[in-house]
């Protein structure tokens, strides 16, 4: 018998905004002084319903400001995809919501594009 977590995987639909690492967002926020959201109680865990998955999102989403910050948060998710062996991802994210707030729709596009497709390609993994 093979061990699962060695076979190569695909994550076939992921919300970037839900795979920010606690650490990553606090710093984000405090380096664009907001307050640093609270990590989960326990850990992470699956969400209790939608709408306490649109309450996470809405949370990561009002701390990403600048393509920087989405730029490092999709190659994080590729260093992470990778870790766990998947080798392909289709990853979304709330364009409009946020490229309202940051005044263009490729705002935060570009940065992410890059920070998965190219740079994250030397994980070993790729997303589109």
């Amino acid at each position: 018998m093979r061990d699962l977590e060695l076979l190569p995987k695909a994550h076939l639909h992921v919300h970037l905004e839900s795979t920010v690492r606690w650490a990553t967002l606090r710093e984000i926020a405090a380096a664009h002084g907001l307050p640093a959201p609270p990590a989960p109680a326990g850990g992470p865990r699956p969400f209790e319903g939608f709408r306490a998955f649109g309450d996470h999102n809405s949370l990561v989403r009002d701390c990403l400001r600048s393509p920087a910050d989405f730029h490092r948060v999709a190659l994080e998710f590729c260093e992470d995809e990778a870790a766990q062996g998947t080798r392909y991802a289709e990853v979304t994210f709330t364009a409009a919501s946020h490229g309202e707030r940051l005044g263009s729709p490729q705002a935060p596009w570009r940065p992410s594009w890059r920070g998965s497709v190219r740079e994250g390609g030397g994980t070993g993994s790729s997303a589109g």
